[in-house]
């Protein structure tokens, strides 16, 4: 399976979410990124590096892939319309900020002239005051985020949510997903459960909805 994770908006959770499949999958990892920082942890064959104005290769089908996209859609980055194209899906992390708000929507329409095989995520949820819930889903950031979504792209997208947490930047500190990390300590096990349960749902979600559709 080939995923694209990509937002034209910074801070949004992208590589992170990117680099936790990656690591949870043993997925190869493709970065336009000229400063990335997966050297230490992916080894030269499941890492594949390009420059912004290069285009990524074409992967082989029997070859599974995540791309962790920066920059814009343009004539001048084509290594981002050359990822989405072989995607078999775009996940498009959205936190409720709105300057994320909006270029999530902006990216989701530029991307729906090459695909509609689209995810967000909703990231960096938060309990707000008076926010009662047992369901993330029902918080106000992510009711914010899903009506922002609903109001703005004219075609249904799906929308998951990720609550906000330190596990992300533990990823890079420990280079390993947050399954591995909740795995070798008990006590992250607990402090980590929802996040690490989001993160699940999200995989089924993902294997159910378009891994079948290979």
């Amino acid at each position: 399976m080939k995923i694209t994770v990509y937002s034209a908006k910074g801070s949004a959770g992208k590589t992170p979410i990117a680099t936790n499949i990656a690591l949870d999958k043993g997925y190869a990892l493709g970065t336009n990124e000229i400063y990335h920082i997966f050297d230490s942890f992916f080894p030269e064959e499941k890492l594949l590096p390009v420059e912004p104005h290069e285009e990524f290769p074409q992967i082989p089908d029997n070859i599974d892939i995540v791309f962790d996209l920066a920059g814009s859609i343009s004539k001048q980055s084509p290594s981002i319309s050359s990822a989405i194209m072989q995607s078999d899906l775009v996940i498009v992390p959205i936190y409720n900020e709105i300057k994320s708000l909006n270029a999530g929507i902006h990216t989701i329409l530029e991307i729906s002239n090459f695909t509609k095989q689209i995810l967000v995520i909703a990231t960096k949820l938060q309990k707000q005051k008076n926010d009662v819930f047992s369901n993330w889903q029902d918080s106000l950031d992510f009711k914010n985020i899903e009506k922002m979504v609903s109001a703005n792209v004219n075609f249904p997208v799906p929308i998951l949510p990720l609550k906000f947490s330190k596990v992300f930047d533990m990823i890079f500190e420990k280079e390993k997903s947050i399954s591995q990390i909740t795995e070798e300590d008990a006590l992250a096990k607990y402090t980590y459960r929802d996040v690490a349960k989001q993160f699940n749902d999200i995989y089924v979600y993902i294997e159910e909805n378009y891994a079948a559709k290979k």
